[in-house]
């Protein structure tokens, strides 16, 4: 035996009979690893930080407004974040497969919600008020931080009391609420803001890509704050971000809050919601393509988490699975907003048949063949069309609806867009998790949407009494 060889081995033997630690065997505390961490990702902002900043400035953002837009919605995306990690451990990840369901049942009704209120309340209020938009801005995210530091208080202790308890869920609903809120006012004030030079997805695209970028560098922070401060901390920095962000929104210019325009004459149904026939049909033909996109965001998250936790892939753990699920997600979120600019010349209706083809084709391909690589690229392929098709509808909100009535077909818009997700999410959680039978039946919803936005109708059953009108 070469006796340079068998030296090597023989060192840490002995050190590790010593007591002694090896260079190779340093461990490094929690509180240690989180400081480089950050350390680390404080470095990462200052070296991009500039060149960020003049890639939102630029295209006459900066003079406009619409850059600083932008940086409060990453700021207030980075504050939801910190919400979502926090309550995300409770809801899934922390129990079993059956208590997930029912947990998650109850997370799907409770994001319905605030649409009772946005809808048909804050909708028309704040078309009213256009002039306060700004103000709503900023009451929206105070309000989150308040509610932060309440759910921060109630996921503490490791055996909450009652009260505890019972304000978790109703703080949960109220940064719900402020977060649909605010999404339905900034889209309202967005092309107040655009400059001449940008058009109104290219806009919307920026914002979107910001939305998706700050929660996803918020959320590893605030991960690893959870896993070594704990939640109070986690989102007593949240509560933070919001503040700041509120700040931004005040720093907003003027012509965000809209001018004194006469209010154009609407029809309003009970309630406040403006009925779709009165918005036109390329808005209704944007909004169906959308909620049925949406619907498949909803079923992929869900029905997606269950599938891959239950029946990982071959050698591969659940948790790695639901990572490359949520990789998919957000690789397809930025991938969407990415492209969503550069579809603005396609006919809606043609970019409508071409996302739902592609989505329902996918469907088809991960019924027959359930893989990573398959699911991966579903989920890819299913974010990325949702965020273009959000893009599309928005944009064509913007262009088509007055300034007097568009914060209330925003809030009517979302509530439509909500609904489809949750029903999609509920369809994930009722279904086995089995991807012979769940993606079949998304490819059948798909494959009818697809069928309507091609001009499909199906036909109505005649009213009774009208054969004998006719008669």
């Amino acid at each position: 035996m070469d006796p340079t060889a068998a030296e090597p081995a023989e060192v840490p033997h002995e050190a590790a009979a010593a007591g002694k630690s090896t260079p190779t065997a340093v461990d490094e505390s929690p509180a240690k690893a989180f400081w480089n961490f950050l350390v680390a990702f404080g470095k990462f902002l200052r070296r991009n930080g500039k060149r960020l900043r003049v890639w939102n400035q630029r295209g006459g953002a900066g003079a406009s407004g619409l850059a600083t837009l932008v940086e409060t919605h990453a700021l207030q995306s980075a504050g939801d974040a910190t919400i979502t990690v926090a309550l995300a451990g409770s809801l899934f990840f922390s129990v079993s497969t059956d208590a997930a369901r029912s947990r998650i049942g109850l997370y799907l009704l409770i994001t319905m919600a605030p649409f009772a209120i946005v809808a048909p309340i804050l909708g028309p209020l704040l078309d009213r008020f256009r002039r306060g938009r700004r103000t709503a801005l900023a009451i929206t995210m105070l309000a989150r931080a308040i509610l932060a530091l309440i759910v921060g208080h109630a996921l503490s202790s490791d055996d909450p009391s009652p009260t505890q308890a019972l304000t978790l869920y109703p703080a949960a609903l109220g940064v719900l609420v402020c977060s649909k809120a605010y999404g339905i006012v900034r889209s309202a004030a967005v092309p107040r803001l655009v400059p001449e030079s940008m058009t109104l997805v290219q806009a919307n695209s920026r914002l979107t890509l910001a939305g998706v970028i700050a929660p996803a560098a918020a959320g590893s922070v605030a991960a690893a704050v959870v896993a070594t401060l704990g939640h109070r901390t986690e989102l007593l920095l949240g509560a933070v971000v919001y503040v700041i962000a509120a700040i931004m929104a005040w720093r907003l210019p003027a012509a965000a809050d809209g001018a004194d325009e006469p209010a154009v004459a609407r029809k309003r149904t009970t309630g406040g919601l403006i009925p779709l026939d009165l918005v036109g049909r390329p808005v209704r033909d944007a909004l169906r393509s959308a909620a049925s996109l949406r619907w498949l965001s909803g079923f992929m998250l869900f029905f997606g988490a269950f599938v891959v936790r239950v029946h990982p892939f071959h050698g591969i753990s659940p948790t790695i699975c639901l990572g490359s699920l949520a990789i998919g997600i957000g690789v397809g979120n930025v991938l969407g907003t990415t492209l969503g600019p550069r579809t603005a010349s396609i006919a809606a209706r043609r970019l409508s048949v071409i996302l739902l083809a592609a989505t329902t084709g996918m469907c088809v391909v991960v019924a027959f063949d359930y893989a990573l690589i398959t699911v991966f690229a579903m989920a890819i392929v299913a974010a990325a069309a949702a965020a273009v098709s959000k893009l599309a509808l928005d944009a064509t909100i913007q262009r088509e609806i007055a300034d007097d009535v568009r914060t209330s077909v925003f809030a009517r818009s979302e509530t439509t867009l909500q609904l489809a997700w949750v029903i999609g999410g509920g369809v994930g959680i009722l279904l086995p998790a089995r991807a012979v039978i769940g993606f079949p039946v998304a490819a059948a919803v798909l494959g009818f949407a697809l069928a309507i936005a091609l001009g499909y109708r199906p036909k109505r059953p005649p009213k009774r009494g009208a054969g004998a009108a006719a008669a």
